[in-house]
């Protein structure tokens, strides 16, 4: 019987504890250059919570600074380099959106961390690439996913306590990663293709923790029954396999 495991989400809460949204697009190349477009958002409760209401006022660190988001390239692979930023400002929430470069895209590895907490990208956890170079041309990516989701022997649901100790710290929290290749897809494994993207994560965790829905992962006995439930929660996107493969034809 497959279960659904919350060590994952909760392995996401350490990094995204103060209600972050965070929003991830690589854009690749066929030689696998690239960018990585980020958008980080904490709502006012998560600035609340965290105790950064004056942030970016000389006391302490700001996480949604500019300097923040320069030290985080590191943190994303080797070559990769900070380009700019801009600061958001929406209601009392705050947040930046980030552009940084890479130089090959086999060496890039995105976490869910956000400034707040620094655990490095690349940890369990964390979206691996490997890109290669077919015999017709064209270029194949293979992508690690983290799956929440487990095969046989994975743990039940976690009891009723834990469940609300992990809706205080996700309340609001969103994570998306999704990729676009700089060509025509030819092929995707991944059920989520609109066009030129392939979303490979999307999370919206007040959805995911409703107690309707995590009755019906609780019940689910096949793959086939927690994808069935997977695709009636708004907000939610999973691959249930352990690797995506996308082929493109890059552009000339």
């Amino acid at each position: 019987m497959r279960r659904f495991r919350l060590a994952f989400l909760f392995s996401i809460a350490l990094t995204t504890t103060g209600c972050f949204q965070i929003a991830t697009t690589i854009s690749v190349a066929g030689d696998g250059t690239g960018t990585i477009e980020q958008r980080q958002f904490i709502t006012a409760a998560g600035l609340a919570q965290l105790g950064q209401v004056t942030m970016g006022g000389g006391r302490g660190f700001d996480p949604l600074s500019e300097e923040a988001a320069r030290s985080a390239a590191s943190r994303l692979g080797e070559g990769v380099t900070y380009v700019s930023s801009t600061p958001i400002t929406e209601g009392a929430g705050r947040g930046r959106e980030i552009t940084y470069a890479f130089t090959d895209i086999n060496r890039v590895h995105v976490g869910f961390d956000a400034p707040v907490q620094g655990l490095a990208p690349g940890q369990s956890g964390g979206v691996a690439f490997a890109m290669s170079t077919l015999d017709n041309g064209h270029a194949l990516l293979q992508i690690t996913v983290p799956q929440p989701l487990l095969a046989e022997g994975g743990s039940a649901i976690s009891p009723a306590d834990q469940i609300a100790m992990a809706r205080s710290f996700l309340t609001g929290a969103r994570i998306a990663i999704a990729l676009e290749p700089g060509g025509t897809i030819v092929h995707a494994s991944s059920p989520f293709v609109d066009g030129n993207r392939v979303t490979l994560l999307e999370i919206d965790f007040d959805q995911l923790l409703k107690d309707d829905v995590l009755a019906r992962l609780r019940g689910a006995k096949s793959a086939d029954e927690l994808k069935a439930v997977i695709g009636t929660v708004p907000g939610l996107k999973l691959n249930l396999e352990p690797e995506i493969t996308i082929e493109f034809a890059p552009a000339k």
